[in-house]
């Protein structure tokens, strides 16, 4: 790939430097605004175009590459506590909140945990005031 890239960027150069040579007598003058630039060669103000534009383009890439920086940061610590919030609820004691439950209702019958868990969220736990 890199072979590809080298021939790309030769062949782009050769001609860079071929259009300056042919060019070399040709002048002209610039206006930006009211502002008008010496009679310069036309492919010295090519060439100055160019890298002002590749500036330009370098420093909104930057703009880009820290916001999106930012914004990976943000995802990570999201993920980080999300990751956190997971592993506190994994290692809840269900059979010592399941035993509070049962203690705060009054049960003739005596559940297992294994009854409890199969019990119907929406049906029991509504009756408890979760």
């Amino acid at each position: 790939m890199s072979i590809f890239r080298w021939v790309f960027v030769s062949v782009v150069v050769i001609a860079v430097v071929g259009f300056a040579l042919q060019n070399q007598q040709q002048m002209v003058n610039v206006r930006l605004g009211t502002y008008t630039t010496p009679e310069t060669p036309l492919f010295i103000s090519l060439f100055v175009s160019f890298i002002a534009g590749m500036l330009l383009y370098f420093l909104l890439s930057v703009a880009a590459q820290l916001r999106l920086r930012g914004e990976l940061a943000r995802f990570r610590r999201e993920c980080n506590r999300l990751k956190e919030e997971l592993n506190r609820l994994r290692n809840l004691n269900i059979d010592k909140e399941v035993e509070e439950l049962l203690k705060a209702r009054t049960l003739k019958v005596p559940l297992t945990i294994a009854e409890v868990k199969t019990i119907r969220h929406d049906e029991e736990l509504e009756g408890w005031g979760a």
